[in-house]
This record gives structure tokens, sequence and C-alpha cells, in this order.
């Protein structure tokens, strides 16, 4: 791995525990959990990811790396997403004059959909090459809808890719894409679609073409279902 693929698997670690966190502490709220108890969801929920892909990829040393590095950003998003829902919050009952349930779905669909889609692409592009294709979508599922199934277990709601049905099939076919991202280019005799200076771009290409295709089919098809 070149230091740059190495420093982007870094910074989208990061990002996706943020925003995995976030995600997870702001729907513990909406659910009536307490603030300590939502940051510390949010936490677990912004470390699955990253947990999940690199045990299965490496075992005990993968683990490790991902403690070592990912607490931090896990936190900071949960504590962001569990602030930002208490604000939204008081700002509802302020509006009603009621106690009123948290308001800003989008906030959440957003967040969730972000983080899902980033990290099972991470997923699929950390896994290619060790274990194959098929082993990568695999992975690069288990290691997207982790978090999300976590977070729905904990607060005793219905698991979301169980419920909607363009949650999974949106993140299965978003991991497709970046597989196909990823392996067509040099199957056709290396005819890159960059110059050769700006190759080392490709990895971000690929891992953010294969979440937009699955954040554009969850919009398309799939938002309607949000509660």
């Amino acid at each position: 791995m070149t230091e740059a693929t190495a420093l982007l698997v870094e910074l989208l670690d990061a990002a996706c525990a943020v925003l995995l966190a976030a995600a997870a502490a702001w729907r513990a709220r909406g659910f009536g959990a307490h603030f300590t108890g939502a940051v510390v969801l949010g936490c677990f929920c912004g470390l699955m990811a990253g947990l999940t892909r690199e045990t299965l990829l490496h075992g005990a040393a993968g683990t490790r790396l991902v403690l070592g590095e990912l607490p931090g950003p896990a936190l900071a998003g949960a504590l962001l997403g569990a602030l930002a829902a208490a604000g939204a919050a008081a700002l509802a009952r302020k509006r009603t004059d009621a106690s009123g349930a948290l308001g800003g779905r989008g906030l959440f669909f957003w967040l969730d959909s972000l983080g899902l889609f980033l990290a099972t692409s991470l997923g699929v592009f950390c896994a290619l090459r060790e274990i194959g294709a098929t082993g990568a979508l695999a992975l690069g599922l288990l290691s997207g809808l982790a978090p999300g199934f976590v977070r729905d277990t904990a607060l005793g709601d219905t698991a979301r890719f169980v419920e909607q049905s363009w949650y999974a099939t949106a993140a299965a076919l978003g991991a497709m894409a970046t597989i196909l991202l990823l392996i067509l280019p040099p199957s056709f005799g290396g005819a890159w679609p960059l110059p050769q200076a700006w190759r080392w771009l490709w990895p971000w290409a690929s891992i953010f073409g294969g979440a937009a295709v699955a954040l554009a089919l969850r919009l398309w098809r799939g938002s309607r279902e949000e509660e």
C-alpha cells in the first residue's frame, strides 16, 4: 500500500467513524436515551465499521490498529450527534410549546447514508486485493451494515437493512460499482481514464464513485421509506 493510499484509508476511516457515531447518537436521543448513553452507543457504532473490516482481514493486529486510531473521531462524532439532537429537541419544544418528538429526520438520513455507503466502499477497497471480488463484496457489506445493525438492535428497533428494501440493496450495488471501478481499467491493458501522473487519485474516485451510486439509488428509490 502506497503512502497516498494509506492516507486515504486513514482519512476515510476517521470520516466514517464520525458519521456513523453521530448518526447513532442522534438516533439514540430520538429514542429517549440519556445523553451519556447516546454518546456511548455512538462511540461503539463509530468503531464498528473499522473493527469489523480490520479484524476479519488482519485479526488481532487489525483490531489494535483500529482501537489505536479511531476512538477519537468516534467520540467526536458521538458528541456532535448527541449535542445536535439535544439542540433540535429544545428548538422543537420551543416552537410547539410541548414536549415534542425529536425532529430532523433529514439529518439522520444523510449521516446514516454517507457513513454506511463510505464504509461499505472502503471495506471493498481494502479487501479486494486480499480476498478477491466476491469476498470483498461480502466484507464491504458486513463492515458497512454492522454499525446500523448494532445501533438499531440496541435501541429495540428493527434493523434498517431488514425493514427497508433500498438500504442494503443500495449498499450492495454501490459496492459492486466500486469493484468495477477498481478492476476494469487494468483489465483493458492499462487503459486508465486518468493520465499516469494522476492515477493515484483512482482509488479515491472508485470509493467515492461507488458511494455516490449507492446514495443516488437510496435517494431515488428509498428515501420515501424513511420513518
